[in-house]
């Protein structure tokens, strides 16, 4: 019996299209619900506790998602959070008008927390799925999936609340999590690819999953977790800044010029992926800390030059090249990260995403209050100005670091259910 089989693209392909269709609703429920608590609460700092809530759960999943893939099916948990957040939407239609406050900071922690689960299912489930030689492509071919998701999720959000009204919009977004968990529900058994031939381990026990993560983790794996995170502080602030710089620049269309600002940089994550995808067609080689750290670099400096001021083509050129900067750096780190120990993935992963998660929401708190005395742009030069400081030492700590080439050991295919 050979140690590995090659595994099925069907699968994998199957998980993309999840990936892309619960991103997705992500997205449309993200300016749909915004749009929704800031009208029956007359509130924009009920709106601003509503998104609070959201990045809160998610931080908070992140902490206990990886003891949580490590104990259950990941397949399962990805299709309950999906069924979840599909029936907590259809319930918010269904409720009466003044329920309907109550019932979306409950929505807040579903979504919240269910979508960094998913996450953290998928990033360390997928090096199982596919093995090492095709695991650069798999993360590039769902970066560019989630690019498409996200332009068609904020670019439909607004035209099917203005033609159809909130409720349809929310049942639309039930829909796309149906299909998301449908499309899973086909993975019929998730393929362990490269596990150690014998019986499986056990997952970690409660609490001690940071306690044995941290020193068996390299140290420029723990150095791109914190750059990532503080780069998600920089990405907040410009996400804040956004509306307030599109009002100063095109005062009688603010909505078209954030348009023409998100959908390049969109745009150019989907370019980054796609061409990644080609480059990184049968090899096994792990994300350069070199390239993360350099693309990190440009994806800041970028966003700041966007936002000073230079004219409107020039905006969308760099919007277009901080995206295809930030898709290069998201999968150059995200399959760096996987290549640590299998048993440690999840725990690793919900520490990832919990850091980036906590930076973008201390970003966008402390951006909103420098709006209120600087410039866009200073708060973009700041914030950014921080992220593109620690890309810089960490290029000068660690892009000599030599590639991580896993042991190879005798290996079996597994079939775990899903």
């Amino acid at each position: 019996m050979p140690a590995t089989e090659e595994p099925s693209a069907r699968p994998l392909r199957l998980v993309i299209a999840a990936h892309a269709v619960s991103t997705y609703g992500s997205f449309l429920n993200m300016v749909a619900l915004g749009l929704f608590t800031l009208e029956i609460t007359g509130s924009a700092v009920s709106t601003g506790i509503f998104m609070a809530v959201r990045l809160c759960a998610g931080v908070l999943m992140g902490l206990v998602a990886g003891t949580l893939v490590s104990r259950y099916a990941r397949a399962r948990l990805m299709i309950g959070g999906d069924l979840l957040s599909a029936g907590a939407l259809v319930l918010l239609v269904a409720m009466p008008s003044a329920a309907q406050p109550t019932m979306l900071h409950a929505l807040a922690v579903l979504l919240g927390g269910s979508q960094t689960l998913w996450v953290v299912a998928l990033r360390s489930g997928l090096p199982a799925l596919v093995g090492p030689d095709d695991l650069a492509r798999a993360n590039a071919n769902l970066v560019a999936a989630r690019s498409v998701a996200m332009l068609l999720g904020f670019g439909s959000a607004g035209i099917l609340v203005t033609l159809f009204g909130y409720h349809a919009a929310f049942l639309l977004d039930a829909t796309s999590f149906v299909v998301s968990a449908l499309l899973l529900s086909a993975v019929r058994a998730w393929r362990v690819v490269g596990r150690p031939a014998g019986p499986p381990t056990k997952g970690p026990r409660r609490g001690a999953g940071l306690r044995r993560l941290l020193p068996s983790v390299a140290p420029v794996i723990l150095a791109m977790i914190a750059v990532r995170s503080v780069d998600a502080f920089g990405s907040a602030s410009h996400n804040v800044g956004l509306p307030v710089y599109a009002n100063l620049a095109w005062p009688d269309a603010p909505a078209a010029f954030a348009a023409l600002f998100t959908t390049p940089w969109a745009v150019g994550s989907l370019v980054a992926g796609r061409w990644y995808a080609r480059r990184a067609a049968g090899t096994s080689r792990p994300g350069s800390p070199r390239a993360f750290g350099v693309a990190t670099c440009a994806m800041s400096l970028l966003f700041v030059l966007a936002f000073a001021g230079p004219p409107i083509w020039l905006v969308a050129v760099l919007a277009l090249a901080a995206g295809m900067a930030d898709g290069y750096a998201e999968i150059s780190y995200t399959t760096r990260l996987q290549t640590v120990e299998p048993s440690r993935l999840p725990q690793l992963m919900g520490l990832a995403s919990t850091a980036q998660n906590a930076g973008f929401g201390i970003g966008m708190i402390v951006s909103a209050f420098a709006l209120d005395r600087l410039t866009p742009l200073s708060v973009v030069a700041l914030a950014h100005g921080l992220a593109l400081a620690a890309a810089g030492a960490f290029l000068i700590s660690h892009a000599r670091t030599p590639a991580h080439r896993p042991h190879r050991q005798r290996t079996q295919e597994v079939e775990v259910a899903p």
